[in-house]
């Protein structure tokens, strides 16, 4: 509604060009009735602001209306207080995670360097393993070397016995 005057003043304007104004008072009352017609749009523009305020100004609320914006007002209050408690939760647990993902940095860290010195040290002892078992195998053929020494050993004493035995009889 209030662009509608300013195009009749608009459409008015080319036809006023086209006819030079024979009379100043004509085109002072031509603005008159322009300002006339803006001075009406305001009261228009009120009633809608008026639709959207339902008429009443902040200053003009109803008891209930208070009370059921205070009561919203705290409600609202209520949930963004608990959404800071979660927030807060929620970043002490992530906190949290860092300091567990950091000590769990550093235990993996700890078990590569006993991984790599456990690995070092199964490497030696099967290296000793190999070597005590070549010692068990020569120390077994020792073993039977010397055994059939002592064996012939005994058998040469019984032998001798057994031919001094015959020579004195």
């Amino acid at each position: 509604s209030r662009l509608e005057p300013e195009q009749s003043n608009v459409s008015k304007s080319p036809l006023s060009s086209e006819k030079p104004s024979q009379n100043p008072l004509d085109d002072s009352e031509e603005k008159l009735s322009a300002e006339e017609s803006k001075d009406r749009n305001l009261p228009e523009a009120q009633n809608n602001i008026g639709l959207w305020g339902d008429g009443k100004g902040e200053d003009e609320l109803s008891p209930e209306e208070i009370q059921m914006f205070e009561q919203e007002n705290q409600r609202l209050v209520g949930e963004m207080n608990n959404l800071f408690d979660e927030v807060r939760q929620i970043e002490g647990k992530v906190v949290e995670i860092s300091r567990l993902q950091e000590i769990f940095t550093e235990k993996v860290l700890q078990q590569e360097a006993d991984i790599d010195n456990i690995h070092q040290l199964v490497v030696g002892a099967t290296e000793n393993i190999k070597e005590g078992n070549e010692d068990i195998r020569e120390a077994i053929k020792n073993n039977a070397g010397f055994r059939v020494w002592i064996l012939f050993f005994l058998v040469m004493c019984s032998f001798s016995l057994l031919f001094l035995d015959w020579y004195d009889n």
